[in-house]
């Protein structure tokens, strides 16, 4: 027997429904749930039938924490009562657990992609729930020197140029694989990638560099000296560059506690000047948004100031379940909610 539905108190504009479970609490219906799963972190949201959105729920049950192939199970607990709760509600997700590591591999979709047609691309994985669920491919640019591929990042760019209003642009996407990726006309058109993040977590985490490191507050001098001197000729061989961070922490021209800022400073800046010289090169003169976790964001606006440059900041948590379900949507997979509201 389906469990019993009602319709509760109106707040406002909003429609409270509720589903009474087998244990007789009464509990708000879920439409939808949506997923970013990285490699680090899972994030989830849950929709409503009045098209409100519920979270982030936070987990570090990233790709690389889930043992087993136990996937089902990390998002039961990520989820919580949200699963429970769902009446068959769909559920999908973008990021990493659509790799070969992940759940089930959903191939790439080769540049160009037309972001707004995602929702018809959606791999379907088997899963020991009542609704759908689902992961978005990642996008893959098949260039014969150098192939570039993102997963997860599609779905963010999405949600900015929802958010902007616009349909051209390039944005920034920072992390431990930064993503500079170019849109025209909604379609996404080509992407170039830095392991800066990756970069810094292995020096400051071993190595004779990370040896000198200690601390990890922040330090601004430190962090602005290190981008200046990514802007400088004899910093255009990072592989040159790299060594000041021992040599300044030898000499003691910058301290211990201040060398992972340096070291940050220097990373962040070689990514921006190659950055920037791809966009000039394509007659590109600036961005149109960075996208990221506000820490993150925080450090490459700071960075960019060094240039003279403002960038404009999205949160990705902000806003990234509008983009996933719209997805949805596109898929014949809201069909319980509509629109988000503002």
């Amino acid at each position: 027997m389906q469990p019993a539905r009602f319709l509760g108190d109106c707040s406002g504009d909003r429609l409270g429904i509720g589903v009474l479970g087998k244990d007789g609490r009464v509990t708000e219906a879920i439409a939808c749930i949506l997923a970013d799963w990285g490699t680090t972190n899972l994030r989830v949201w849950a929709v409503r039938p009045d098209r409100t959105i519920h979270g982030p729920r936070t987990s570090p049950m990233g790709l690389l924490a889930v043992q087993n192939r136990r996937f089902a199970e990390a998002l039961t607990e990520a989820c919580g009562n949200w699963l429970a709760d769902s009446n068959s509600a769909p559920v999908v997700m973008c990021g990493m657990v659509g790799s070969k590591l992940g759940w089930k591999e959903a191939p790439y979709l080769p540049t160009p992609v037309a972001l707004g047609d995602l929702g018809r691309h959606l791999c379907s994985i088997e899963a020991p729930f009542r609704g759908t669920v689902a992961v978005i491919p990642g996008v893959m640019m098949d260039d014969q020197m150098q192939p570039e591929v993102m997963r997860g990042e599609e779905s963010q760019i999405l949600g900015a140029i929802q958010e902007l209003g616009i349909r051209d642009g390039a944005f920034l996407l920072p992390g431990t694989h930064s993503k500079w990726a170019l849109i025209d006309n909604g379609t996404l058109v080509s992407l170039r990638t830095y392991m800066t993040g990756e970069v810094f977590g292995l020096i400051r985490r071993t190595g004779t560099l990370s040896q000198l490191m200690e601390g990890d507050a922040h330090d601004d001098v430190a962090f602005e000296r290190g981008v200046r001197f990514s802007r400088s000729t004899d910093a255009a061989n990072l592989l040159h560059a790299l060594f000041s961070v021992r040599t300044l922490g030898l000499l003691g021209r910058i301290s211990r506690e201040g060398l992972a800022s340096y070291l940050s400073g220097l990373l962040i800046g070689a990514e921006l000047c190659d950055g920037f010289a791809w966009l000039h090169a394509q007659g590109i003169t600036g961005l149109a948004a960075a996208i990221g976790t506000p820490a993150m964001l925080d450090a490459y606006q700071r960075a960019a100031s060094y240039y003279g440059l403002r960038i404009v900041a999205l949160d990705s948590a902000d806003i990234l379940p509008r983009a996933l379900l719209s997805i949805a949507a596109t898929a014949g997979l809201a069909t319980g909610c509509g629109e988000v509201k503002e």
